[in-house]
């Protein structure tokens, strides 16, 4: 996680470093999205999971599987604990989440 302001002190802007999820220069992570009141940080990814983490323990809640092709977006419901993801497999999923 970075700070992005454009006047932030500083010169490290790195504030912290999310782990679980594996990438390299083919599965990228392709999408993030933060819940309603960012107590939740999702990721889609080439690898066709979607990678929820817990921003409160900073570490990986869930790796939804499911889509046989890239994760390129995903949404959080605004007011439900229910996240949708759409892929280059031209498949939306949407799933509850626990509270």
């Amino acid at each position: 996680i970075w700070d992005v302001r454009p006047f932030a002190g500083g010169r490290n802007r790195c504030l912290r470093v999310l782990r679980g999820a594996t990438h390299n220069f083919e599965k990228n992570l392709l999408r993030v999205r933060w819940s309603q009141k960012d107590a939740l940080l999702a990721a889609g990814s080439a690898d066709q999971n979607v990678n929820i983490w817990d921003m409160r323990q900073l570490q990986l809640a869930y790796r939804l599987p499911g889509h046989t092709g890239s994760v390129n977006e995903v949404c959080f419901h605004p007011r439900e604990p229910i996240i949708a993801s759409a892929s280059s497999d031209r498949m939306v999923f949407m799933g509850e989440l626990a509270d």
